[in-house]
């Protein structure tokens, strides 16, 4: 409770200009002089409402900024702090009666794990799939987000998928996207063959969800690439970076560089996956950063 103000002669106080002593005081009035020299006389009670709002205000900061870092502590302490693990009733093409993807389960255990110093990561479910993605906070608040690299992981009936997901936009638009960065970062030899070591070393592939841009999986292979397709004659990929593009001309194509799980083996990890993706993902930064930087 704030303590009721008293004026005696000879004491100092602030209001809004600054510090003043009281040097006189009459029934409603009293003199005052501030630190300048500068001398007036004031009513009394204007005095009080000015210096009782003052304290009113300092002690409501004071009160919200607890109350901010009070919730700031308790949403990272519920972060991701539930997920014990994927559940069988979680693989399944709806989102109805599940809770997999939120920031208190895997897509919050996953972000606590992402460590970055370029980017800062937070999960979104995506609306009515079961699939959540992880965008830098930075680049979410940008207005070409559905076109913009992600981090993700998604279920289906039988198996769990997780990767880097990099949308490619209308081929008849002009602007550019992380699409577009993303091809120039694939021409450099050197991200090329990184990518393909990466893909070797974490048994990952590339696929196309959407199917528009091409079928099967390009999957790397003696350090070269191939497209796979079932029942059809497997086809060298001489460059990725050409083929991608290509396939980015002849559609919305829906790029995905992913690891697929079965399911049995992904609910046996329990809550380790989410430290198996996060570690995937700061693998396969480079790829992030490079879809992100536009001027690659």
């Amino acid at each position: 409770m704030t303590e009721e103000i008293k004026f005696e002669i000879g004491e100092k106080y602030e209001n809004m200009k600054g510090e003043f002593e009281v040097l006189a005081i009459r029934r409603d009035s009293m003199d005052i002089r501030w630190e300048d020299g500068e001398e007036i006389s004031t009513p009394i009670d204007l005095q009080k409402r000015i210096i009782e709002r003052m304290r009113f205000e300092e002690e409501l900061e004071i009160t919200r900024a607890a109350q901010k870092i009070k919730k700031a502590k308790a949403s990272s302490s519920k972060g991701g702090k539930h997920f014990t693990g994927l559940e069988a009733t979680d693989f399944s093409n709806t989102v109805s009666k599940t809770t997999w993807r939120g920031r208190g389960q895997l897509g919050g255990a996953v972000a606590l794990r992402l460590k970055n110093k370029q980017f800062k990561f937070n999960s979104w479910a995506v609306l009515r799939k079961p699939e959540v993605t992880w965008i830098d906070i930075v680049r979410q608040k940008q207005p070409d987000l559905k076109l913009q690299a992600k981090f993700y992981a998604r279920v289906e009936d039988k198996s769990f998928y997780f990767g880097v997901h990099i949308p490619a936009p209308d081929p008849a638009g002009t602007e550019m996207s992380d699409w577009h960065a993303l091809m120039a970062w694939l021409e450099k030899p050197e991200n090329n063959s990184w990518l393909n070591k990466q893909c070797t070393s974490h048994n990952l592939y590339l696929s196309d969800l959407s199917k528009e841009g091409f079928s099967g999986k390009v999957e790397a292979e003696k350090e070269k690439w191939v497209n796979r397709v079932p029942d059809k004659k497997d086809v060298p990929v001489k460059s990725l970076s050409a083929f991608l593009t290509v396939a980015g001309k002849s559609g919305a194509i829906d790029l995905r560089i992913e690891k697929q799980m079965k399911k049995d083996a992904t609910i046996e990890k329990k809550q380790t996956i989410a430290s198996d993706m996060a570690t995937l993902f700061e693998t396969l930064m480079p790829v992030y950063a490079g879809a992100a930087d536009r001027n690659t």
